[in-house]
């Protein structure tokens, strides 16, 4: 079954749920720069929908992860994805740089769909 452009957004708040949540918890930093980042945007909805729903069904960061780039290998090649990676590198550096953790959620999320989609 094809997935909507809903869908595709609502995998991207599921990768900013997986983001935020790796360091241990949900910063303000980051709950704003995601609110900046989003905002007027056509899908602001779907995004910030699934972001709170891994907050509020306590998904781990691996389910999160996984089921967004699942949604996102099924949708195939979006020139979005590049904004999608920056949003991503801006969040992690937002609270007190980069962590492994954030850089490997990054660097999977770059080889997986910039690479295999050449955008």
């Amino acid at each position: 079954m094809p997935i909507s452009k809903e869908q595709l957004f609502e995998a991207f708040g599921e990768i900013l749920y997986a983001m935020a949540t790796v360091d241990g918890s949900i910063q303000k930093e980051e709950k704003e720069l995601i609110a900046q980042a989003i905002k007027h945007h056509r899908y602001e909805y779907d995004i910030l929908f699934s972001f709170k729903q891994g907050v509020t069904k306590a998904k781990t960061i691996k389910e999160a992860f996984g089921k967004a780039m699942e949604t996102f290998r099924t949708y195939g090649a979006f020139d979005g994805y590049s904004d999608f990676k920056i949003i991503l590198e801006n969040l992690a550096q937002s609270c007190q740089g980069i962590s492994k953790e954030e850089q490997e959620i990054i660097d999977q999320f770059h080889q997986e769909l910039l690479t295999n989609f050449k955008i």
